[in-house]
């Protein structure tokens, strides 16, 4: 019997937490040994194992049900987009010829983006202004202002630098907060599209661009027609 106390007195803390590992039911049905147990946690208070581990799953659960928060109101921001981008993109197509084509587009931006400010820049030889808000520029005279936009392969969202918010919104720049611009590129045609809000939270970095993605590609098959005419 000593040599047997004088074994079990001898156990590590290590030996005791590789037996529990290697048998991890040791536990099972002992419910009032679970409850004997406590922790001491990191404010001092000493709590059972039981209170530990329902506290831990708490959290837990906290955690999870943000994240799910997190991902609905994503998914809810995206469907808005998607809407946006839908009607859009449907008036453009309607659109009978050149005058409602260019009012469909100003149209979405003041009623489903709520544009404090926009603008459509198409880069060619021969400068002129078409509309209010839609202009033929020279690209070498543009690249100084608006070359890391230019060259972009995704939309760029969020806040812009000063240079290239007063180029593409220019007396209305100061109300811009935040911004949507996207690279408009078909065949003989190269363009931004510049969509600008007071909110500096409205366009966000993490924003995702699928359906704004979307817009562009349309842009670039519907717009040359109407320059043209």
């Amino acid at each position: 019997m000593t040599n047997t106390k004088e074994e079990s007195a001898s156990l590590t803390a290590s030996e005791v937490e590789d037996y529990l590992t290697q048998h991890p039911a040791f536990f099972r049905g002992r419910d009032s040994l679970l409850q004997a147990l406590s922790l001491t946690g990191d404010d001092g208070n000493t709590v059972s194992l039981v209170e530990r581990q329902a506290g831990g799953l708490r959290e837990q659960n906290a955690e999870i049900r943000s994240r799910l928060d997190e991902l609905i109101a994503a998914a809810e921001r995206n469907n808005e987009v998607f809407d946006k981008c839908r009607s859009l993109v449907l008036s453009l197509i309607s659109s009978s010829d050149s005058d409602s084509f260019f009012s469909a587009l100003e149209q979405s931006f003041k009623r489903e983006f709520k544009s404090t400010a926009y603008s459509l820049i198409i880069f060619g030889e021969e400068p002129r202004q078409i509309n209010h808000f839609t202009s033929v520029v020279s690209e070498n005279g543009a690249t100084d202002y608006v070359g890391a936009l230019m060259r972009a392969k995704e939309p760029t969202l969020g806040v812009l630098r000063s240079t290239e918010q007063d180029f593409l919104f220019r007396h209305a720049s100061d109300k811009v907060g935040s911004a949507a611009v996207l690279a408009v590129r078909g065949e003989n045609l190269n363009a931004l599209l510049a969509i600008g809000s007071e909110s500096a939270s409205y366009f966000e970095s993490g924003l995702g661009t699928l359906f704004i993605d979307f817009v562009a590609d349309s842009l670039a098959l519907l717009l040359p027609k109407h320059l043209d005419s």
